[in-house]
């Protein structure tokens, strides 16, 4: 961001100047008086669609667009059209500086000039040693283990506001193998939160139970048995009220979910096994997520041919939908190098996580990963896609407190790109 040059010092005298009709500054206030008379429908619009960092800026613009960003019409249409985020978690498998978080606005028409916000501890988002459970309206549920203790903290946060909140979780020890996720009910516009647990150590001696959390209501709800457990969850995989995920050992040929409307437990069925690595009929779900609105599943790498297949469920619920879209090969499964899909770009390209430390852009004609990484870290990290969101927990939180992390939210504005790890280049 280009530092403006000052034409008078703080404590210097203004001189007075007659104001002619075709000056600049006549021309300035008549603009300003142009978009004041827009209705205010409109502003709204326009600004909906502006980049996050370029909405930030706008709140300090005047007192009518800050109002008019906490609108409930903004902060819709915000959320239809929020394009999709690389949100990346640095330095999470160890705590040796404080958490940091990049969000990376994927804009296709340009990738040589990428929109990076740092988001920062005690700014953006509590100053603890968290994970990320998962993303649901541009809210993040943030999960902190208290490592043998018996307290366990649970954070929903919107790291763009710079908001959050805790929830409570209570008689944690006589919990064990306890699991959380977010989640968002558009029936009764409500967000919960899911536990699962078993009641004693021994997990074999006593079924897995299931509570629920509304927030605004303070109280955990039993709803009885959870016939799968919370494992294995993708940080973006909830799509039509319902989060999902894989749990191995109970669910062969389904992936696991749960309707936070019906409040039930459910299983969306993998595709027929005869579709399945040319009939060879094997399915060995790695990852599920949500790309572009669509169900997605990766089956597991064949170490014979080194590649693994990308389906996508292109109506939710029909098992018949399931399509392969990709097959990718020439892949590095010798070392077991990790792949973790995270968005199918329009060309047909697909970025790609590479064992934690390398975001690059698969190339499928090519058949390979292009040598010119998208993102490159010095350490490990985590990245989901994130779809942030003004989604304020000050309407939400009726029970809970409500904690602001930055008094003034056109900081965030500030907040300096980090562009010196990152390269794109067009894949010849």
């Amino acid at each position: 961001m280009k530092k403006l040059k000052k034409t008078a010092s703080m404590g210097s005298k203004r001189r007075r100047t007659t104001k002619h009709p075709g000056s600049s500054s006549s021309s300035t206030e008549q603009s300003e008086c142009l978009v004041a008379q827009l209705p205010q429908a409109l502003i709204i619009d326009i600004l909906s669609r502006l980049p996050i960092r370029s909405i930030l800026n706008c709140k300090s613009v005047c007192k009518t667009w800050l109002h008019l960003m906490s609108d409930p019409l903004f902060v819709g249409l915000h959320m239809e059209r929020s394009p999709a985020n690389l949100l990346i978690q640095k330095t999470p498998f160890e705590r040796i500086a404080s958490t940091e978080l990049l969000l990376v606005e994927i804009v296709e028409e340009d990738f040589s000039n990428l929109e990076i916000i740092r988001l920062f501890p005690n700014i953006s988002f509590p100053d603890t040693d968290f994970r990320i459970l998962n993303s649901c309206n541009g809210l993040l549920c943030l999960y902190e283990d208290s490592y043998g203790k018996s307290e366990i903290t649970v954070h929903v946060c919107n790291p763009v506001l710079g908001e959050y909140i805790d929830i409570p979780v209570a008689n944690t020890d006589k919990k064990f193998e306890q699991h959380f996720a977010f989640g968002f009910s558009s029936g009764s516009n409500e967000y919960k939160v899911l536990q699962t647990f078993f009641p004693d150590k021994d997990i074999t001696a006593a079924p897995c139970l299931a509570e629920i959390y509304t927030v605004g209501t303070g109280e955990w709800r039993s709803i009885g048995n959870a016939p799968f457990r919370l494992e294995n969850l993708d940080a973006n995989a909830f799509l039509h009220d319902s989060i999902h995920w894989i749990e191995y050992s109970s669910c062969d040929g389904f992936v696991s979910a749960f309707d936070f409307v019906l409040e039930q437990f459910k299983l969306v069925a993998l595709p027929p096994a005869s579709q399945i690595h040319d009939g060879v009929g094997l399915m060995y779900p790695s990852s599920v997520g949500v790309i572009k609105g669509c169900l997605f599943i990766t089956n597991g790498v064949c170490m014979e041919d080194e590649k693994f297949e990308i389906w996508v469920m292109e109506e939710y619920g029909i098992v018949e939908s399931w399509s392969k879209k990709f097959v990718l090969s020439n892949l590095e499964v010798q070392h077991s190098i990790s792949y973790q899909p995270l968005y199918f770009l329009s060309s047909g390209q697909i970025l790609l996580c590479e064992d934690h430390e390398s975001i690059g852009v698969y190339v499928p004609n090519l058949e390979r990963i292009h040598e010119d990484k998208f993102y490159k870290g010095k350490d490990s990290f985590l990245v989901t896609i994130h779809n942030p969101s003004f989604v304020s927990l000050q309407g939400i939180s009726k029970v809970e407190e409500l904690k602001v992390l930055r008094k003034s939210l056109n900081r965030t504005a500030a907040a300096i790109d980090d562009n010196q790890n990152v390269r794109v280049d067009s894949c010849p």
